[in-house]
């Protein structure tokens, strides 16, 4: 390889290091600050619900009843302001959750704790599904704000480092028992849990059912406080083996 292409191949990589360095660069900003795709604001108290329509009138009691729920979590903070974005698209949702694109919501964690909600139709107050079909049941388009926002929340009380080695059961079950707003039925739950049905199976349900099970025990029968819950990786299985052990059927 003579001199010249050698300086060319040199000059390729460096403009391709530099290409690659602004495209990074550029999306972590979008993800720091994605105001600017987003025209529209509702507030209601600390919750900021962003969109890139106007919102229709059914907003603002959704956000209130979000706004209800966490604020009964001893982690909520008045004078923190939580941001939600409202992807109108998969293609704008793909784009911010990146790794979690089949999700419901996802919290970045590390870039001011941005919570991002995929396609929905406000009105219904319903989230639409990666298959193009409304999530139904219990999660509505409040729980999924509630629950992402539970997210942002423990990651700043936890501290994200710590936040990010906890288990899932932890991080995702008390988003769940924050976000549905209702003690957990621990006799019915551990009949479940040993009859093996999908609710208590993630990849069968998609819910995090069998996570806030173990959290509600934590927290209703063991008295853990909730800085308790989030202090330390805990054991899943160990935890599952003492609900077991210690609730009667």
């Amino acid at each position: 390889m003579s001199k010249l292409e050698k300086k060319a191949v040199r000059t390729g990589l460096r403009r391709g290091a530099l290409l690659l360095v602004s495209t990074v660069a550029g999306y972590v900003a979008l993800v720091v600050h994605p105001q600017p795709l987003f025209a529209y604001t509702l507030q209601r108290g600390n919750l900021v619900l962003h969109a890139r329509h106007p919102l229709p009138p059914e907003a603002t009691p959704m956000l209130d009843d979000a706004l209800a729920r966490v604020s009964r979590s001893p982690l909520y903070d008045a004078a923190r302001t939580h941001d939600v974005f409202l992807c109108d698209t998969p293609g704008l949702y793909a784009f911010f959750s990146a790794w979690n694109h089949r999700s419901g919501g996802v919290t970045h964690t590390w870039a001011g704790g941005n919570s991002f909600i995929r396609p929905a139709d406000v009105r219904r107050g319903r989230v639409i599904g990666a298959s193009g079909v409304e999530k139904g049941g219990e999660r509505t388009l409040t729980y999924y704000v509630a629950h992402e926002v539970t997210h942002a929340m423990s990651a700043n009380h936890a501290g994200r480092w710590r936040f990010k080695k906890l288990a899932a059961f932890q991080t995702e079950g008390y988003a769940d028992y924050v976000a549905l707003a209702r003690p957990v039925d621990l006799r019915r739950g551990r009949a479940d849990l040993e009859a093996g049905t999908c609710d208590m199976n993630v990849s069968c349900s998609g819910h995090y059912d069998r996570y806030r099970l173990l959290v509600g025990y934590l927290l209703q029968r063991r008295r853990v406080t909730v800085d308790e819950l989030l202090s330390r990786p805990l054991d899943r299985r160990a935890t599952e083996a003492q609900l077991v052990a210690d609730v009667g059927i």
